[in-house]
């Protein structure tokens, strides 16, 4: 719990302010699981804290949900056009995707359970990013990514958003974004090694 909570901090997930009169405070739950190896052993415990979705309301704490999702017929076309193409895909996980998304609303969540700080137990937790469990959130985190990957020279698929590509002189490199899931391969190493870097 400490560790997502010191996220939190690296990230400037959200500010302390006082409880204000008239706004909806959306409570906070944590979700506790164990990660587990290919052998089904336990190599971790995960603390994740969430917003509890349900509070919130249109108009008020959100407007736009929709978030472009990966189509099943890309990924089955990419693996395919990499085998092709002779380049090996590589796959990544982005730790913490959803902390990354920028809020434009403005969302207040009760203090975590448990971690209320004692000097201000009066107030609430204004965000600044998204919390995982905010019906916004893959909404948020999937305009900054694509909003990143343009500025560095990536081009977004016409038939698929989630699939970017981008060209140095005959080489090419592919990246899938499945939620915070990345599949990306190139026809050129030091490509792939250079957005292995980048992200």
């Amino acid at each position: 719990m400490q560790d997502e909570l010191n996220q939190f901090k690296r990230n400037e997930v959200w500010d302390l302010v006082p409880c204000l009169k008239g706004k909806l405070i959306i409570g906070a739950k944590w979700v506790i699981r164990n990660k587990l190896d290919e052998n089904g052993f336990i190599t971790r415990n995960k603390a994740r804290l969430v917003a509890k979705w349900y509070n919130q309301e249109e108009g008020i704490d959100y407007e736009e949900t929709y978030a472009p999702v990966a189509q099943l017929e890309v990924i089955r076309l990419l693996l395919p056009f990499t085998s092709c193409l002779d380049f090996k895909p590589f796959q990544i996980e982005v730790k913490c995707a959803f902390l990354n998304g920028v809020l434009n609303e403005e969302v207040f969540v009760s203090q975590p359970l448990g971690f209320e700080d004692i000097n201000y137990l009066n107030h609430v937790c204004k965000l600044k990013r998204v919390l995982y469990g905010l019906k916004q959130a893959p909404r948020a985190w999937y305009d900054h990514l694509s909003k990143f990957l343009l500025e560095k020279g990536f081009s977004p698929g016409n038939v698929d958003n989630t699939l970017f590509s981008k060209r140095e002189g005959k080489d090419i490199l592919l990246v899938k974004v499945y939620v915070d899931d990345i599949i990306f391969g190139s026809t050129n190493d030091i490509m792939c090694q250079e957005f292995s870097k980048l992200m």
